[in-house]
């Protein structure tokens, strides 16, 4: 019979919104634990149990065709009853990439965008809720609703950053290993530079003719992810609009589009980790998904071994 696991012992949330991503992620544990956890009423979600870095983790994805902040919402609530101890969620996929004015930042496929106030910025906020707000004579005005993302977190962050520039390099890359080892990992893999292409939001002949310039970036020294800091904007429309990127970009300083983080960041400290699969715009697709899944999974993995581990937790799971 299977061993039961125990609810209390988990106390680091790792959720995705696809399956792909939990996958990814499903690659990061250190171990996975045998067993199973009892069955709850009221909650629905599954979870994979694992550890990483010293922490009992449990990963857990939204079901098929439920991506959304209230889905989101309702999957991190579920758990938070399940699991009384949880110190931190991780919400960790794919998002969309939002170039800089002049490519500052310069923004590429398979770069990381972690969640964390923008360096101007006069608040602790990392995600925020752009749909939601009113709308007035002079416009729509959004409303300042989610929570600062956790001082715990930020701190981990600065940890993360201040290694990789002292050092040179993030450790984090080492994690993108376990892709490369195993014969299940090799869709995960670098798709290749030549994939990446960032055209200009306008259209340039033609209006009725798909004719965009091709924006010229100048070649990395490596293909190796770049981090990126600032503000993700999170709301339940898929942007598939290059000028509507730019508009939302320079009204509230973003770098990064996602769909989930916005119905968690009040129930829960949330670290959240995308990497980038398109650039929000009418050439999005497919080709960068497993990718820029790895990358945000490796980088999540380096953040949990940044924090420290809960010994009350790990003594739990020993006896």
């Amino acid at each position: 019979m299977p061993f039961t696991l125990r609810y209390e012992d988990y106390t680091i949330g790792w959720i995705c919104a696809l399956q792909v991503e939990v996958l990814a992620a499903r690659f990061m544990l250190d171990a996975r634990h045998d067993g199973v956890f009892p069955g709850r009423h009221g909650d629905d979600n599954d979870y994979i149990p694992g550890t990483i870095g010293g922490h009992n983790v449990v990963i857990v994805g939204l079901p098929k065709k439920s991506t959304g902040t209230v889905s989101a919402a309702s999957l991190v609530s579920q758990m938070r009853q399940s699991f009384p101890n949880l110190r931190y969620g991780l919400m960790v996929g794919i998002g969309a990439g939002v170039p800089g004015r002049h490519l500052k930042p310069d923004i590429r496929l398979g770069d990381v965008v972690v969640g964390a106030p923008a360096d101007d910025s006069d608040d602790a906020q990392g995600v925020i809720g752009y749909e939601l707000g009113k709308e007035t004579v002079n416009g729509f005005v959004k409303k300042n609703w989610l929570y600062p993302t956790d001082r715990r977190l930020r701190n981990a962050f600065s940890t993360v950053q201040t290694e990789a520039e002292f050092s040179g390099s993030h450790s984090f890359l080492k994690y993108l290993d376990a892709f490369r080892a195993a014969a299940t990992g090799e869709k995960f893999l670098h798709p290749g530079v030549e994939n990446d292409q960032l055209y200009e939001a306008e259209k340039t002949n033609d209006a009725a003719e798909d004719n965009y310039s091709l924006i010229t970036r100048e070649p990395r020294d490596s293909q190796d992810p770049v981090v990126h800091y600032g503000l993700i904007a999170s709301g339940d429309k898929l942007i598939k609009n290059a000028k509507l990127r730019d508009k939302l970009r320079d009204k509230y300083k973003i770098i990064c589009f996602e769909m989930e983080a916005a119905g968690l960041m009040n129930t829960l400290p949330v670290a959240v980790v995308r990497g980038i699969c398109d650039y929000a715009d009418c050439h999005k697709n497919d080709v960068w998904h497993r990718y820029a899944a790895a990358t945000a999974a490796a980088y999540a993995k380096g953040l949990l071994y940044a924090i420290g581990a809960d010994p009350s937790a790990n003594r739990r799971k020993e006896g």
